[in-house]
Formats: C-alpha cells, sequence, structure tokens
C-alpha cells in the first residue's frame, strides 16, 4: 500500500488531505486450463493473479496442498507457476491455485456442480433431496416447492454443511409430489464498464512510445488484462502497464512495424466482464524513392512475418466437441494474404470451420470439433515481398470408436460361450485401457457386466443358461471416457453343431453260447463334430431294450456278453458326439446264441477198396469231429497225375455214404484221389487217398505207410 499527503497553506483557511490507494482481493484475470500430459515430461500450470500486494499464492491437488521433491512452485511477475517433475500416474487429479492478500481470497459467484434429478417414492417412506455448489461464503439457499417456499419444520428438514444442501421430507405422500427448486443468492455486483473507451484506430511511427488508454467503471475487485489479438500481453521491457483510478494504460515502447495489429483490453469482475478494441499501424522506413518530372512515389516494402503462440507449434490437444482456434498474427506491406491448409488441401469457411482475416491477424476456428480435425495445419502469409510458412500441430481426444466387427463367437456350449473381437480402428488418440464386456437375455433391456479390467481380446463368458438366447455388447475404454459398442448377433446357448445320423443296421458275428459279435457302419453324417463313441442295447425280441455298454464303444463292433444259450436277441446302436446322441440305428436280424459251429476235420482213412478196368472202390471213415453241426455228405475229387487242376467226381450231391465208386478211368492213367466233409458252415479239410495207376486192364495200387512202399497185385499173380 501507498501513502500520499498533500499539504497547502494559505492566509485564509489552511487545509491537509491524505489520499491512499484502495487495496483489492486477489483475483486471477488468467485462470489455470485443464492439462493432458504423457507420463514422463514435465506438467506444469500457470495462472495470472491480481489484487493489492503482497500476494500469498499456494496450490492444492484434490484439496491437499502439494508435497514432494518432484514439485516446485513460484510466484513472479503476478504469475503464478507449478511444475512436477516428471510427471507419473500417481499425480493425476484436481490442481486449484489460492490467492490470498490482507483484504482476503477470490471470490465467486455459487455455481451448481450437480443437480437435483427427478425421484420416485413410496407414499410413507421419506426422500432427501441433495444439492452440490461452489461458491463463496456467504451464500444464501432456498427450497421452494411450485415456486412456493419451503421452511424447516414438521415434515420438512433443512440443513446446508459445506456447500452441500439437503432437504429431507420425513413422511411422504401425494401431496409432495410435485417440482422443486434449490436457490441460492448472493450480494449484486455491478459489472465492468468502459466509461472512456481508447481511439478505435492509432497511427504512429518506428521508434516512438505508443500509449493506449480507457477508463473502466464497476464493483471491486476488477482485474484488468490487455491482449494483442488472443495473446495476453504482460508488463516487461516491451510494455509498461498499470490500473488505477479506473484508468487502464497500456504503453508500447520503442515500437516497430510488427507491433501492429489489434489490441483489446478486457476488465471483469464477479459481476461480468466488458472488452474494448483499438487498431495500431506502426508505418516502417521508406524503402525505395522514385522521382518524377512532376510527382513523387514512395513505396515501402516489408516481406511478411508471422508470430504464433510457441504452444500451437509445439501441439496443443482439445477434447472432441470443443472449440479449436488457431490465431496467428501477420505483418508485411502491403498486407499480406493468408492461406490455411492441412494435408495439402486448403481450408474454406464452411460449416462449423471458419476463417476469420483482417489487415493484421488471421483466426482458423473449428466448432465441435472431431478427430477428424487432428492433423497438422499449415498457414502460409504472402505479398510480393514474399511469403512465410509456420506448422501448427492440433490433436483432438475423443472416446474410441466401437472395435471393429463383427464379433465373432468361437465356440457355443449350453453353459458358456467364447467371443473374439477387434480392437477400434480409432482409439480416440489415446490408448485403450480397457474393455468392458455386457450381456443380456434378446428379449429383456437390460445389461450385466461380464468383464472389465482387461485389454485381452478374446472371453470366455461361462454361466449361461441353456437354450436360452443372449447379445453380448463390447465398449472399449481410454482416458477419455468409455466408447460405442459392437454388439453381437442373438447366439442361444447350445452346441453349434448337431447330434450324429444313425448308424448303420448292426450285424452279428463269432456266436458263442453266451457272447456275441455286434459290428455296424459309421453313420452318413457326424453332424459338424467328431463322432466320439457308440452305445449298444440289445433285447429279447418283444422285450424291453437294454443298455450293454456303460462306456461309450470308440470301435465299430463290440463283444456283448451275458447272454443265454437259446434265447434269441436283437441289437440297436446310437452314434455320440458332443451335441448328443443320434437316434437308434435299424434292429438286427434275430440271434441266438448257441455253441460254436465250425467246419468238420477230415475224414479217417481213406483208401482205394476195390478197382476193375474202369473203376475204383473208394472207402473211408467219418471225422473224428463234425464242427458241432451235422455232416451233411461227402465230395470226392480227383486229378491226373501231370494236371494241378482237382475236379470234383460226384457233381450232382454230397455222397451220403463214406463209400463211394470213380468210374470211367482211363486205363494206364496215373490218378490222384481226395475226399472231404461237409456240414452247414462249409467243407472241411481234405484227405488225399495214395497215388493209383490203371495199366494193361490191371490197377495198381500204390500205398504209402511211412518209409514203406506196398504194392497189392491183381488175383492170380499177375505182374
Amino acid at each position: 500500500m501507498s501513502i500520499v499527503f498533500s499539504l497547502s497553506c494559505s492566509p485564509k483557511k489552511p487545509w491537509c488531505a491524505l489520499i491512499t490507494e484502495a487495496k483489492t482481493p486477489p483475483s486471477f484475470p488468467k485462470k489455470i486450463t485443464s492439462l493432458q500430459q504423457t507420463e514422463g515430461k514435465v506438467v506444469r500450470f500457470e495462472c495470472r493473479v491480481a489484487g493489492s500486494s503482497p500476494v500469498e499464492v499456494s496450490w492444492l491437488r484434490d484439496g491437499e496442498p502439494l508435497e514432494g521433491d518432484e514439485v516446485s512452485m513460484s510466484y513472479d511477475d503476478n504469475t503464478a507457476v507449478l511444475e512436477i517433475r516428471p510427471g507419473e500416474m500417481r499425480h493425476s487429479g484436481e490442481y486449484s491455485c489460492v490467492a490470498t492478500n490482507s483484504v482476503g481470497k477470490p471470490r465467486y459467484a455459487p455455481i451448481f456442480e450437480t443437480k437435483l434429478s427427478p425421484q420416485e417414492v413410496t407414499v410413507g417412506e421419506s426422500v432427501e433431496l441433495e444439492c452440490h455448489m461452489t461458491g463463496s461464503a456467504p451464500i444464501k439457499v432456498t427450497w421452494s416447492k411450485d415456486h412456493k417456499d419451503i421452511r424447516s419444520g414438521g415434515n420438512y428438514r433443512m440443513t446446508c454443511v459445506e456447500n452441500i444442501s439437503h432437504l429431507t421430507i420425513l413422511k411422504a405422500d401425494k401431496g409432495d409430489t410435485g417440482k422443486y427448486f434449490y436457490i441460492t443468492v448472493k450480494e449484486r455486483k455491478n459489472p465492468p464498464t468502459f466509461t472512456k473507451k481508447p481511439s478505435e484506430s492509432i497511427e504512429d511511427t518506428e521508434g516512438k512510445l505508443v500509449k493506449i488508454e480507457g477508463r473502466v467503471a464497476g464493483s471491486q475487485p476488477m482485474a484488468v488484462s490487455w491482449y494483442k489479438g488472443d495473446m495476453e500481453i504482460h508488463s516487461s521491457d516491451k510494455y509498461d502497464i498499470s490500473f488505477k483510478s479506473n484508468a487502464a494504460v497500456l504503453c508500447i515502447k520503442n515500437s516497430q512495424v510488427s507491433d501492429s495489429g489489434k489490441y483489446s483490453c478486457q476488465a471483469s469482475n464477479e459481476a461480468g466482464k466488458a472488452s474494448c478494441g483499438v487498431s495500431l499501424d506502426v508505418a516502417g522506413p521508406i524503402k525505395n524513392l522514385f522521382t518524377f518530372p512532376r510527382f513523387k512515389y514512395l513505396f515501402s516494402f516489408l516481406a511478411p512475418i508471422v508470430e504464433v503462440d510457441v504452444k500451437l507449434i509445439e501441439g496443443i490437444t482439445v477434447k472432441a466437441g470443443t472449440t479449436i482456434r488457431l490465431p496467428a498474427i501477420m505483418r508485411g506491406i502491403p498486407v499480406p494474404t493468408a492461406k490455411w491448409c492441412i494435408e495439402g488441401e486448403e481450408i474454406t469457411t464452411e460449416g462449423n470451420v471458419k476463417i476469420d482475416t483482417d489487415n493484421f491477424s488471421t483466426v482458423l476456428s473449428i466448432n465441435d470439433c472431431t478427430r477428424n480435425h487432428t492433423g497438422s495445419y499449415l498457414l502460409t502469409v504472402s505479398n510480393p515481398a514474399g511469403s512465410k510458412t509456420v506448422g501448427l500441430s492440433v490433436t483432438v481426444l475423443d472416446v474410441p470408436a466401437a472395435p471393429i466387427g463383427p464379433l465373432n463367437i468361437l465356440e457355443v456350449t449350453p453353459d458358456s460361450m467364447e467371443i473374439e473381437w477387434r480392437p477400434p480402428k480409432d482409439d480416440g488418440g489415446s490408448p485403450v485401457i480397457n474393455y468392458i464386456v455386457e450381456k443380456r437375455e434378446s428379449n429383456k433391456e437390460s445389461w450385466g457386466g461380464v468383464s472389465s479390467g482387461s485389454t485381452a481380446n478374446i472371453l470366455k463368458i461361462s454361466r449361461l443358461q441353456k437354450g436360452v438366447e443372449y447379445v453380448v455388447r463390447i465398449r472399449a475404454e481410454n482416458k477419455m471416457g468409455i466408447g460405442a459398442a459392437l454388439e453381437s448377433m442373438p447366439t442361444v446357448a447350445q452346441h453349434s453343431f448337431e447330434a450324429p445320423s444313425h448308424p448303420g443296421k448292426p450285424h452279428t458275428s463269432d456266436i458263442a453260447e453266451d457272447a456275441v459279435t455286434v459290428g455296424w457302419t459309421m453313420p452318413l453324417a457326424d453332424g459338424g463334430s467328431q463322432i466320439t463313441g457308440y452305445l449298444i442295447e440289445r433285447r429279447h425280441i418283444g422285450g424291453k431294450w437294454i443298455r450293454v455298454n456303460k462306456t461309450p464303444c470308440k470301435d465299430l463292433r463290440y463283444r456283448v456278453l451275458g447272454l443265454f444259450e437259446g434265447n434269441n436277441y436283437e441289437f440297436r446302436v446310437f452314434a455320440e458326439n458332443i451335441a448328443g446322441y443320434s437316434g437308434p440305428s435299424p434292429i438286427s436280424d434275430p440271434c441266438k446264441p448257441c455253441r460254436p459251429i465250425t467246419v468238420p476235420s477230415h475224414p479217417i482213412n481213406p483208401k482205394v477198396k476195390d478197382y476193375s478196368k474202369s473203376t475204383a472202390d473208394l472207402v473211408w471213415s467219418k471225422p473224428n469231429k463234425d464242427g458241432g453241426s451235422p455232416i451233411l455228405g461227402y465230395t470226392v475229387e480227383m486229378k491226373k497225375a501231370d494236371s494241378e487242376e482237382w475236379k470234383k467226381v460226384n457233381l450232382d450231391d454230397f455222397i451220403k455214404q463214406c463209400a463211394y465208386r470213380v468210374k470211367a478211368l482211363e486205363e494206364g492213367q496215373e490218378y490222384r484221389f481226395r475226399v472231404f466233409a461237409s456240414n452247414m458252415i462249409g467243407d472241411g479239410e481234405s484227405r488225399e487217398i495214395a497215388e493209383s495207376t490203371i495199366k494193361n486192364g490191371l490197377v495198381y495200387i500204390l500205398c504209402l505207410c511211412g518209409n514203406s512202399l506196398l504194392q497189392r497185385y491183381p488175383p492170380g499173380g499177375g505182374q
């Protein structure tokens, strides 16, 4: 605070006056802006503070004082700066700057942080309405119903603690139905008003002091800021800024051509704000002088220059739905033209894109920006003296797009489902940190959570109800929020394939007195899933079916045990895959278990009993084993000694006796004979007779007995 004494004496009336400068509480002409930063980089917050000195500044995070070696705070030239080196995930939160002096703290009108929402309540129950607000105390609060004030007492109870106001209706009835309002009131303030504005246009030459002045009226405390274009100006070696006795003054020292442009003064207090502007044109030196006989022409050329905030060159990040503003100051003689481009295409005013250009500045504004507005913007200013290009980088952050469809159902069972999806094509400019998976029954509206907190894109959903139709949706999340959903087609909780078709008709073999082997062929269709086994059932003809095997058989035949000899049995077979069992196969032909039947053994001791010139009488004994079935008869075969082919002798039927006469033999020819028995199963093993020869009307019988050769001669002793 400064104190000024003024003393004046006169012979008529001495007087003395004390003039003091009024103190003002702190205010924030430039407030903190939200920041998104990559982990590991420096986090920097900056704000401007106005008010009577001395001012003490402190910083809070989530309402708590900041501590730690990585935190650096400074306050110089009315600018408060907070830096965190390096920034980490744990530093995320809500930061606030608190400025105090002998007058007080900044005061703000009340603002509602949360608003009332409609409620339904049963008659007789209590209901509580709650509203959060921010603002400087004291704040007067009033509750009303249908625009009629409510007083605390009776069925109503009202409290207000730490800017949270509650209205409780102890026992609600139908008369309490209506619209409830929450009203806050603060002392009325007068907004700033410019009682004297600076000249709309000022012209001067290089090297001179330029003074811009205006007068402002309004309630204190009041903050005054000066801007060149969209960039705020602070007191420095170049500028002198003051606000005393309602006079706002900006002085530009040693003015240059580059100082030309639009300047504005902005005054603000709790009740509102006001601003006024002025156009400054600083002329440069004369570059060329041409003299003609009767005229003198002056030509002054200056190549274009562009001034932009360094933050725009480094790159700015904005949220989708907000406004992108890219201001730039341009200078040059003659006045340069501005051209905005992105990705090689010129930008023009159209839709939500607007370009404002005058003699000294150009501003590109994009309202309600989207992710499509992310990119590098090029501003080119040019005049006959040259051109200048500057690049401005913009990143628009948004929630992720929906995952890329379709949502793949990898496997479905009666109680689970395995799904897979692809990440979003656009992650919103920030990595996906989570996928939220939800499901609902197709005939219901409410969704139930399945999984969250994972970035995997494959998931098995369990605890489904068999036969119920479900819809699944996937939403990606980044630091900006949760994006759009990808929904699946309705899917029934059941196997995605069918039961197989029935196997082929069973057949029986290898029959014994208490067992039989049952065989079958594979089903024509497996239902889309591999056959896992077969079940066999048996029954007495006309009886109930009984399962034979408890564990499915993997082969195409099965040995059925535990049968009773003499009973007739039928069999059928079922095929199984993961979807279930097929229908039954066709029923087998009846089968009667009995002792196994084989072919008979060979006849015993076959020989030539008698002979003549063209015949031979053969005899033998029946086989030792009939194979379990009566012998149907015998068969005699013969062949010439020099032939390999055996020929059947009894062509018409089996030989019923154990003897047979072979006729039509050729004299002098050697023959070989063999005999075998047959039953219902087939022909048994053959037995060959010793070699025989018919010669000169005589038959010589050669019999082999061990290692001896016996010869028989015809009666009468012929040789």
